[in-house]
């Protein structure tokens, strides 16, 4: 989108940078999408999905079951999309 003389962009602090990806996920829209409709740069975007989501090697995040092993259907499937694109998927 060009930048029209005259106008300034924003300066985000990292609180609303974080309000935005939430937003985005929460959205279902694709990120391309989703900035267009908010005014907001793709690559500031993703940017700053980088820095905040980044977890640092190593460090463990709790995953938590929505339902009980026991009130799981046979045959489940759990998919997991991390930050970097990487995609897990799990099948019992």
């Amino acid at each position: 989108m060009p930048r029209v003389r005259g106008k300034r962009r924003k300066r985000r602090t990292e609180a609303e940078w974080s309000e935005i990806l939430r937003r985005l996920e929460s959205s279902g829209l694709s990120p391309r999408s989703f900035c267009r409709r908010e005014g907001l740069a793709l690559s500031s975007l993703q940017r700053w999905r980088r820095q905040i989501d980044a977890t640092p090697a190593g460090q463990f995040v709790e995953v938590v079951p929505s339902m009980s092993p026991e009130s799981a259907p046979s045959g489940w499937t759990l998919e997991l999309a991390l930050p970097n694109g990487t995609c897990l998927r799990l099948r019992g």
